[in-house]
């Protein structure tokens, strides 16, 4: 079996890997909550952990989108950058032959 072929192909699937990354995070964060709540803390203790880990949790997710959004607008430039340029070289390349092309019928006559 090519485990890289399939490794790729599960990796690929942005869908399938939104959904795992949204069911480990959620699972995390009710393990937390799970574990602040039998922890022995009074309270108000609790509900302050908790409320931090949210916040936490927030935070990480924030940052991680924000990251995930700053490499897809890079790799959208180099790929717009990448395009324009392979759109420069055929446009001189048609250019080109057209040129020589009126040039070769100009000389035939």
């Amino acid at each position: 079996m090519n485990y890289k072929k399939y490794l790729h192909g599960s990796l690929s699937d942005n869908n399938d890997s939104a959904k795992i990354i949204a069911a480990l995070l959620a699972g995390v964060a009710v393990g937390a909550a799970i574990g602040i709540l039998f922890a022995p803390d009074s309270g108000s203790e609790t509900r302050t952990q908790i409320s931090d880990k949210a916040k936490d949790l927030a935070s990480t997710v924030k940052d991680k989108v924000q990251t995930a959004k700053d490499s897809l607008s890079v790799k959208a430039d180099e790929l717009k950058d990448s395009a324009n340029e392979a759109l420069g070289k055929a446009k001189e390349k048609y250019s080109k032959a057209t040129n020589d092309a009126s040039d070769a019928t100009e000389g035939a006559i």
